[in-house]
This record gives C-alpha cells, sequence and structure tokens, in this order.
C-alpha cells in the first residue's frame, strides 16, 4: 500500500522535468509517476546493493525507457538534465551532505524535501541555497506528521521571517486542521513541562514558547 506522504509527493513533482528519486528504496515513487504515465526521465537511485536490488526490480517491471535505476552515492553521478530531486525520509544532516556534494547543483530547479528532523533548519538551508518554498504540507501518518516541502528556485528574491522559516509560510497561511492539531499537542506539552519545572530562566524561555504557539493556533 502506496502512503499518502508518498503520494503527496508525487503530487509536488511537475510534469515538465527529469525526476530523480534518491534514496528510492522500493521504487514506490516511481510506480506512482508511472502509472500517471509520466512522460520524461525518471531515475531511482540507492547506495547499497540490497535496497538498488529491491529498486532495480520494481524499473524492470514498470518497464518503460525512461525509467531508470543508479547504484550510486546521493547525486553524485546524477545528471545535470534532472532538474526535479525528491530526498525523502532522510534526516538533516545527510540531506545537506548529499545537496554539498552535488556537482551539478546549479542545474536544479526544484526539490522535494520529506525529511524527518530539523524542519527549521531544512527550511533555513533552502533559503540561504537562494530557493522559496513552492508548496509545503503536513501529513499524519501512523501517528507521525510529516513535513512535505515543495523547494524552487528563488527568482524573485523572495524574504521569510524567522517564523515563516520555523512553521512554514503557506501552513501559517492556512492553518489547517492538521496543523493546529500538531501546534495545539505542542502547546500541551509544553504547558505540562512549564508547570513541573522550578528553573526561572528555563520558565520564562517555556513561556514565551507557549505564547508563540498562543498566536500561531488562534
Amino acid at each position: 500500500m502506496i502512503s499518502e506522504r508518498l503520494k503527496q509527493i508525487s503530487n509536488f513533482i511537475n510534469d515538465d522535468h527529469d525526476v530523480a528519486d534518491i534514496g528510492s528504496d522500493h521504487g514506490l515513487l516511481l510506480v506512482l509517476l508511472s502509472n500517471r504515465n509520466f512522460s520524461h526521465e525518471v531515475i531511482g537511485v540507492e547506495n547499497k546493493i540490497g535496497p538498488f536490488s529491491n529498486l532495480e526490480k520494481t524499473v524492470n517491471k514498470i518497464a518503460k525507457t525512461n525509467f531508470k535505476c543508479l547504484l550510486s552515492d546521493g547525486l553524485k553521478d546524477v545528471k545535470e538534465n534532472y532538474k526535479t530531486i525528491v530526498i525523502a525520509g532522510m534526516g538533516y544532516s545527510n540531506l545537506e551532505n548529499i545537496l554539498k556534494n552535488d556537482k551539478n547543483f546549479g542545474s536544479r530547479e526544484n526539490f522535494v524535501i520529506d525529511c524527518h528532523t530539523n524542519q527549521k533548519e531544512i527550511r533555513n538551508l533552502f533559503y540561504e541555497l537562494r530557493y522559496k518554498i513552492g508548496d509545503e504540507k503536513i501529513i499524519f501518518e501512523d501517528s507521525i506528521y510529516y513535513d512535505v516541502i515543495k523547494f524552487e528556485k528563488n527568482n524573485d528574491n523572495h524574504v521569510y521571517n524567522s517564523l515563516e522559516l520555523k512553521y512554514g509560510p503557506l501552513n501559517l497561511k492556512r492553518k489547517n486542521e492538521i496543523f493546529i492539531k500538531r501546534y495545539s499537542e505542542s502547546l500541551n506539552k509544553l504547558k505540562n513541562l512549564c508547570n513541573s519545572i522550578n528553573n526561572l530562566e528555563r520558565k520564562r524561555e517555556l513561556e514565551n514558547e507557549i505564547k508563540e504557539l498562543e498566536e500561531i493556533i488562534k
């Protein structure tokens, strides 16, 4: 069964770009793109033999000439024609390392990122690399909140404030049900923690965080 998170990643992919899926695992994203008759090149990349074998089986089943797989590390051998890059299911440090070692980074137009940690740092990293947030969505699946974010070249020099980098500019505008649920839970946890500690300095820090959350979910 293909997850809602993976479906959302697929929805953020342009139809007019060649796509590279880094850390493709079983290649389920490639299956989704094949099912929508994606006409541009799609390559799944894995850096270990076991996962690559599973990916290769999927690509063979798809049996389309524009779907390929590659045994390689990150974006090291992904050619410059691949304008949309998907990196899903990795931590922040792995993501940062992949980007820094991409010799064709300047040719990438879009990144679709599903990273499990450090959302503020991720938004800030791409902002510093001159990308803006084209779209974003929070997925709640298997009792976990996931942030799927589409970054696009920031050709209009769009500027974000600290709250937008922390919570997501489009998330703050939409404030949908999942967004409210997520940060209401965070707010309750902070309140309980604040009530349980005696250190005044830490208590003030928590009170500021509580005030911030109350503002964004009201």
